[in-house]
């Protein structure tokens, strides 16, 4: 299973719009999207994918967020959130307060070998570490706001291959 993993694309609509277009040409099964759409236009960008998705801490209309996603047929919700998909397990969550204290949630998730990968945004950082069995994972920010490139991951559940895409 190929899954599209994007965070933090605040509202950046070309890079939204990029980033959809790579994750079509890729075929994704799925796109998890680790919070902060910030508005409810930037979620209707990725119709016609299966999305699942949780809040971020820029996430201000969560209301129409939410009536959107039943919409489109997605699934968003307050973090974190397990997913059970392709016969893995998956938490998502966004991320509070500090990059470190972020970090230090995220890590001890993954150290808890209860999920075969952990997947956290809201530091606008890449990172990939292996905990165990379990694969962490932040695809960096989508918006390119922040950091000195926007990205995301493409995530290979099979192989356990993650690639980091630039948009």
């Amino acid at each position: 299973m190929k899954i599209g993993v994007i965070s933090d694309t605040h509202d950046n609509k070309p890079m939204v719009l990029r980033a959809v277009q790579i994750l079509r040409e890729r075929s994704m099964n799925a796109v998890f999207h680790l919070g902060d759409f910030v508005a409810p236009f930037t979620l209707k960008l990725f119709e016609g994918f299966k999305l699942y998705g949780v809040f971020g801490n820029n996430d201000g209309e969560r209301i129409l967020l939410k009536k959107v996603a039943e919409e489109l047929g997605f699934v968003l919700d307050d973090g974190p959130v397990e997913i059970e998909l392709g016969g893995k397990h998956f938490l998502l969550m966004h991320g509070s307060g500090s990059v470190e204290k972020t970090k230090k949630i995220a890590e001890s998730l993954a150290k808890s070998s209860d999920y075969d990968f952990v997947l956290y945004g809201h530091t606008h950082q890449r990172d990939l570490r292996n905990f165990g069995s379990t694969i962490l994972i932040n695809p960096g920010e989508a918006c390119g706001y922040l950091g000195d490139e926007p990205s995301m991951v493409i995530l290979d559940t099979e192989s356990g291959v993650v690639n980091f895409v630039y948009l």
